[in-house]
């Protein structure tokens, strides 16, 4: 398990450390997706699908949601083109399943209520002062719910 987690975070601090790296910090980490030239564009999927599909095997055994969450963070992945017809339903059904069903995992069946409250009231100030932040809040509620599950399965982990 800790191998799985070592790597879901790996994965996922890298690409994003490289994107703000190459891009600054853009309206969503989706939007990455556009950002990067053609042969990079997989780079996306395999991120999300770096992340997620660790999470899955080990958050799994604990909660369904956690799969659920998980499954659709894999589903933004596979629908990395959100600006585009059905792919766009896609993308925004498994971003939102992904963020409301993990916190609803780390706080009843991971027992971290207190978790999810801090990353709802982050959450929340964020989205509050977004245009402070020059409407990069959708960027910051992500980190913030992807830190989340990385948070409470190191707690649960170690």
């Amino acid at each position: 398990m800790l191998g799985l987690f070592i790597t879901m975070v790996t994965v996922f601090v890298a690409y994003v450390a490289t994107i703000v790296g190459l891009y600054g910090i853009l309206p969503s980490i989706s939007e990455s997706y556009y950002r990067l030239p053609k042969k990079w564009k997989p780079m996306f999927t395999i991120a999300l699908w770096g992340f997620a599909f660790p999470a899955i095997m080990i958050g799994s055994p604990i909660t369904i949601l956690m799969f659920f969450a998980c499954a659709g963070i894999m589903f933004v992945g596979a629908a990395a083109a959100f600006k585009q017809g059905l792919t766009k339903n896609v993308h925004i059904i498994g971003a939102a399943t992904g963020m409301i069903l993990s916190q609803i995992a780390i706080a009843t069946a991971f027992h971290m209520w207190w978790l999810t409250l801090i990353c709802v009231v982050l959450a929340g100030l964020v989205y509050l002062f977004r245009k402070k932040i020059n409407n990069t809040h959708l960027f910051w509620i992500e980190i913030i719910c992807f830190a989340a599950i990385g948070i409470a399965y190191g707690i649960y982990l170690f």
